[in-house]
């Protein structure tokens, strides 16, 4: 998510109040931002006000001239930028406008820093311009394709048995609910032994930089619960065969694209049967309604491995695979999210605070929450009493 400057986070570099400007302030500029980099950054003798006018305007904001220090804020209200941090702007369309404010002796001077800083657009890294033609494929053993190449991408997906291809003399082997992608002018071949292989095929046109691409070509790919679920979604859109369900089979053919991306740059848990799948979807809940049951107190990892009588090293794979995150840092977080809302209570002190969710002192809950969410407790009460 996008942090706004109305966010706890921007508390260190500054406040927000209502839309209009106060009448002290004797200079005003509109400054038009067309930018999506900058090598410097502005810094004021004394407090600043800036509003966005036209457009939506990022403000990079920091403590330091190092760009590991700099912080993004979509501009949210009227904001004022301390004085002695750090800032510039930078537009998140074409073009943004934002209205500055500041006194008539406020000093502001403009910091060049080494090599640049650029907002990373959100922009698609692929995209399927086509979809060409899908065929399901049932070959008897001892089948053999003699191969082609041509200009399109073909995806080739194993439903059952084993599939044999050569790409450019380089053999491979894929078994069940396993998947190879040929690149356009790829020649390949297929073929069978001693056993029957169905299989899905799909051929698609792809723009794609050729780093994706070498991501992509001459690997086998065992599939995720991700891909699956892809593909499993183009097979539905394909038996309704509306206007919009063609819209669905380029979407879910771009999904499964993106998830073989993703498995090109870090390992992925390879699909389990939906059996072994519909147990880990049961057991992963039963932790989470035990974990938030249990939440008020001194909650560890052993005492929910020795509760549902697991490993530790099961429990892990359990997150790991389905929530992407570690227990200790789920049941952290847990804690700091129930923190926030008991200090909006107004029932209790930081120190009963952290009493009731566990934390060994208040000194480590401090910590956390600071860690967490960029602010110390008492200053997060501070803020959300005003």
């Amino acid at each position: 998510m996008f942090n706004k400057t109305s966010s706890v986070e921007f508390l260190k570099y500054g406040e927000v109040f209502s839309d209009t400007f106060e009448n002290t302030h004797e200079e005003n500029h509109i400054l038009t931002i067309q930018n999506d980099t900058t090598t410097s950054l502005y810094l004021a003798s004394d407090d600043v006000y800036v509003r966005s006018i036209e457009g939506i305007c990022m403000l990079i904001v920091s403590n330091t001239l190092n760009s590991d220090d700099f912080r993004e804020f979509v501009i949210h209200r009227t904001v004022k930028i301390n004085k002695g941090v750090y800032f510039n702007f930078i537009t998140l369309g074409c073009q943004a406008k934002v209205e500055v404010a500041f006194n008539e002796n406020t000093f502001i001077q403009n910091y060049f820093f080494k090599n640049s800083y650029t907002y990373s657009r959100i922009k698609p890294t692929f995209r399927i311009l086509e979809l060409i033609a899908y065929y399901y494929n049932i070959r008897s053993s001892n089948y053999r394709f003699l191969g082609e190449k041509d200009q399109h991408w073909e995806i080739t997906y194993v439903d059952s048995g084993t599939l044999y291809t050569t790409i450019e003399g380089q053999e491979f082997e894929l078994h069940s609910n396993e998947l190879i992608v040929y690149a356009p002018e790829q020649f390949h071949s297929q073929s069978t032994k001693h056993e029957v292989c169905s299989y899905l095929t799909f051929i698609v046109s792809m723009e794609i930089d050729e780093k994706d691409k070498e991501k992509l070509i001459n690997r086998v790919f065992k599939t995720s619960r991700e891909t699956r679920y892809a593909v499993e979604k183009f097979v539905q859109a394909d038996e309704a065969k509306t206007n919009y369900d063609y819209n669905t089979l380029i979407l879910s053919l771009e999904r499964l694209i993106n998830e073989l991306l993703k498995t090109g740059q870090s390992d992925k848990k390879i699909a389990s049967t939906p059996m072994q799948q519909r147990f880990e979807n049961e057991m992963i809940n039963e932790i989470l309604l035990y974990i938030n049951q249990n939440i008020y107190t001194s909650l560890t990892v052993e005492e929910i491995c020795d509760h549902f009588a697991i490993s530790r090293s099961t429990l892990q794979s359990l997150f790991r695979n389905n929530l992407q995150i570690a227990p200790k840092e789920y049941i952290s977080n847990l804690k700091l999210e129930k923190s926030k809302l008991l200090i909006k209570e107004s029932k209790y002190t930081i120190s009963e605070i952290s009493s009731i969710l566990g934390f060994s002192s208040i000194h480590y809950f401090s910590r956390r929450f600071k860690q967490k969410f960029g602010l110390n407790p008492s200053d997060y009460a501070n803020k959300v009493m005003k």
